[in-house]
């Protein structure tokens, strides 16, 4: 029985360790932040709201103000691979 414990503590100090090193928390909460984003500017596009009830073409405002939240998510991302793989002692990148 004291195996047992033992290999579920070891395998949850490992689990924890790679959820660390792969920022898995950290990046669902700017994912899920950008899907808000995204939602937010579908119903204000669908309403013809804010920006777009005076656009003169609000789909192009539509693709411009996707593709800048989406490129600023991308940005985010590249950031904290950068900043993960200096803190790697390794020097090898991480997936």
């Amino acid at each position: 029985m004291s195996w047992v414990t033992a290999g579920l503590g070891v395998l949850i100090v490992i689990l924890e360790g790679l959820q660390q090193l792969n920022q898995y928390h950290s990046n669902w909460i700017s994912y899920r932040s950008t899907c808000e984003a995204l939602k937010h500017e579908k119903f204000l596009y669908l309403g013809k709201a804010g920006m777009y009830a005076a656009a003169n073409d609000p789909h192009a405002l539509l693709a411009e103000r996707v593709e800048s939240l989406v490129s600023q998510e991308h940005a985010k991302w590249a950031s904290s691979q950068e900043q993960g793989q200096k803190a790697s002692p390794s020097g090898t990148p991480k997936v």
